[in-house]
């Protein structure tokens, strides 16, 4: 029987996890970013579902969110600065 755990997944105990909901064919679909916390370029993005309105979506990420993190009161962060990310 294969291994079940990669090591090279290991950074995902110490991840950032965040959730985005997106608009698509009216449909609200919730995804969970986990972001590694040393390098904030490491990042995976699984879709989790997709709801009828946005309260429910917001309600389900939020809870999956917390129920995935390894830190629930989220005092585990990456430093937004390391993206470089230019509004204009």
């Amino acid at each position: 029987m294969p291994k079940r755990n990669k090591p090279e997944d290991t950074w995902l105990l110490n991840a950032e996890v965040q959730y985005t909901i997106k608009e698509i064919k009216s449909r609200w679909e919730v995804s969970l970013v986990f972001i590694d916390t040393k390098d904030p370029k490491h990042v995976l993005v699984q879709k989790i579902g997709d709801y009828r309105s946005k309260r429910l979506a917001e309600i389900y990420g939020l809870n999956m969110m917390k129920t995935a993190a390894k830190d629930a009161r989220g005092t585990q962060k990456v430093n937004k600065n390391d993206f470089n990310i230019n509004n204009n």
